[in-house]
């Protein structure tokens, strides 16, 4: 009986980790998406979309660990470092009806996601990479607002 007790008792104690865990994950992922949002650079004029759209050609260049492999009037994007916990960028040009236009820096590393989806074991390196780079973004290129 006491075996049984001590297995069950190790049992919860996994899953309320692994809870507490999941909670974390949860949270990185939304603080992550909210920095994301924060750090779009949002324009109008089209000399100054132009310009914010070269800067942030320019950052992807600078920040990724491998040259870009396609850049088109509306994506920039890098092929995936062959290294695991490197971050990698990639910038969306979106245009709006109203004729504004957002650009955002999305960014990824190999080992950042399990195959389920959940955190993957360089998770929190790769977070921490990330959302440094969605600083360094905005600053470097919202000069053009």
């Amino acid at each position: 009986m006491i075996p049984l007790i001590a297995t069950l008792s190790a049992c919860t104690a996994y899953r309320d980790t692994r809870r507490g865990e999941n909670v974390a994950f949860r949270r990185s992922e939304t603080e992550l998406a909210a920095r994301r949002e924060q750090s779009a650079i949002r324009c109008s004029a089209p000399d100054d979309c132009a310009q914010a759209w070269t800067r942030a050609l320019v950052f992807v260049q600078r920040h990724s660990p491998t040259p870009i492999e396609r850049a088109t009037d509306d994506t920039i994007e890098t092929r995936m470092p062959h290294e695991f916990g490197i971050a990698y960028f990639w910038a969306v040009r979106q245009r709006a009806a109203d004729g504004t236009t957002t650009i955002r820096l999305k960014g990824l590393c190999r080992g950042m996601y399990s195959s389920d989806n959940g955190p993957g074991w360089l998770y929190a390196r790769c977070a921490e990479q990330l959302e440094e780079a969605q600083l360094d973004f905005v600053r470097e290129v919202s000069g053009v607002r």
